[in-house]
């Protein structure tokens, strides 16, 4: 018997609404740790400090827990027609069916395809639907009540109008400075993604992400983010895949005195002990996170944030199990020479050939 190869489609999209979400997600969200992002904690805060508060009161409303709800608002998004620029999205946005809009929220949260059914009779108020999807989660379970009890139409207004305040009050120099580099990325991209196999395009643009797709994913979007950076956000809204990947420094603006980022990052991640130990280990095969936590006789929060270091540097990669979402860390070691070469280019070294025996 043969099996026919499954086709999944391959897009790339360099729209600044991407970014903006990102930052809505990311800036707002009380409990994340931006020090792992170029941006640094210091950028996030920022963003936050300088919207005006009743905006900022209404983003963490819609956001819900953590402002999970602006991922929601990407996926759908990611399916609006034409241009993605934070204006024609909006535009568009404002003609979306608004139970299709609440029903894209309450699907974020479906952990399998088996759940879809459940999140769209939920989003409808059906209460035995509510409660087998909700029933065991009373950290999201008010925010998605909360939901149902809203007027539709009036929460597509709110979401519309809450991102127009957001990226004229705020976001419009941020987007003026990112959407060129985004647009440029994308465009990189697009003719790597050409034919190629999509797990492998994965992988490289998210610098050693090792993503299984799932069989239920028809197309995936390669979305390019200054906001991120250096790190991957990878989501499924039904059948469509995003994968936002980090915008790589030659399509940045960077201090041209300043060393390369990525040369920082490796370099950085090399000086300790304990992640080189992490890396001996990956050099003999791939481990897991509890493998590893139990040769360093270390938390494993601990060893998933020197891992976290090896991955932005590029060093690690993980393999991820889409139906149990468990992680196999392995080693890339083909980052070392280019790291060597990146830092001997920026000191102006010109390596020399080996001297030859008399």
């Amino acid at each position: 018997m043969t099996q026919r190869t499954r086709h999944v489609r391959v897009t790339t999209d360099g729209g600044s609404i991407h970014d903006m979400l990102l930052v809505l997600w990311l800036a707002f969200d009380p409990n994340e740790d931006h020090e792992g992002f170029d941006m640094g904690h210091e950028w996030f805060q920022q963003v936050a400090d300088s919207t005006p508060a009743d905006l900022r009161a209404e983003i963490e409303q819609l956001g819900g827990v953590e402002c999970g709800a602006w991922c929601a608002v990407r996926g759908i998004v990611a399916r609006a027609p034409g241009e993605h620029d934070v204006d024609s999205v909006l535009t568009w946005l404002e003609t979306v069916d608004p139970a299709e809009i609440r029903r894209g929220l309450f699907g974020y949260m479906c952990e399998s395809p088996a759940q879809a059914h459940l999140a769209e009779k939920a989003a409808t108020g059906d209460q035995e639907a509510f409660e087998e999807l909700f029933g065991e989660k009373p950290e999201v379970r008010p925010y998605y009540e909360w939901l149902v009890e809203v007027d539709q139409s009036q929460l597509r207004t709110r979401l519309v109008d809450t991102l127009r305040r957001f990226r004229d009050e705020v976001y419009s120099v941020l987007e003026k400075e990112f959407s060129g580099p985004t647009t440029h990325a994308a465009s990189a991209v697009a003719a790597l993604a050409k034919g190629a196999d999509p797990e492998r395009v994965i992988e490289r643009v998210t610098n050693g992400l090792d993503y299984r797709i799932p069989a239920e994913v028809n197309e995936i979007v390669l979305i390019p983010s200054v906001v991120v950076r250096p790190w991957a956000v990878i989501d499924r809204f039904e059948d469509l895949l995003t994968v936002v990947f980090p915008v790589e420094e030659e399509y940045l603006n960077a201090d041209p005195d300043a060393p390369p980022p990525w040369v920082v990052r490796i370099y950085k991640a090399l000086g300790d002990e304990k992640r080189l130990r992490i890396m001996n280990r990956l050099a003999a095969g791939p481990a897991t996170l509890d493998e590893l936590s139990d040769l360093l006789d270390l938390t494993k929060s601990t060893v998933h944030h020197h891992v976290g270091l090896l991955r932005g540097a590029g060093l690690a990669r993980v393999v991820i199990d889409p139906a149990t979402g468990n992680k196999t860390y392995s080693l890339r070691p083909t980052v070392l020479p280019g790291a060597h070469e990146g830092l001997e280019k920026y000191l102006g070294i010109i390596p020399t050939e080996p001297h030859e025996a008399s």
